[in-house]
């Protein structure tokens, strides 16, 4: 189910990479909003769980495309930012999203994973996957191109 692991090809150039991710993470509201739970960090690979809510679908039962695209964008988000120098971020600035099934399940996971970093931009792709019982089912791809960012300072809210 999982993209295939790239931290035996990418080495981070940051040996604190996991814990700036995990910090990063913790500081985002709208993962905080939406209940994203960050599962794992490895060099160029992350992955994000989100139980299902109902107060995050739209009108048909489904989870809306806008919440399952924020979570594989901030999965391909922090994949790059696990191969940044540290002082970097990142920011998205361009990606495309394949919705290939209604989005039904009990939880979602997004991986992202890095396909060719870079000093200014890292290119990614992710994949959205639902989990119900002992299903799952492939339910959206996206492929991401991230921008290097001297990173700000942390907000104090």
């Amino acid at each position: 189910m999982e993209i295939s692991t790239a931290s035996s090809v990418f080495e981070p150039r940051d040996p604190a990479f996991e814990s700036r991710i995990r910090d990063s993470f913790h500081r985002q509201f709208v993962m905080a909003t939406i209940g994203g739970e960050l599962q794992s960090v490895e060099p160029g690979v992350v992955c994000i769980e989100l139980p299902f809510r109902k107060e995050l679908c739209q009108q048909h039962g489904f989870l809306h495309a806008g919440i399952v695209t924020t979570i594989v964008d901030s999965a391909c988000g922090y994949a790059a930012l696990s191969l940044s120098e540290p002082g970097r971020g990142v920011l998205t600035v361009e990606y495309k999203v394949s919705l290939i099934a209604p989005a039904r399940g009990e939880r979602f996971r997004a991986i992202g994973k890095v396909l060719k970093p870079g000093g200014t931009l890292c290119f990614t792709e992710g994949e959205v996957w639902a989990l119900g019982g002992e299903e799952e089912s492939l339910i959206a791809r996206m492929s991401a191109t991230m921008m290097g960012i001297a990173e700000e300072r942390k907000r104090k809210d």
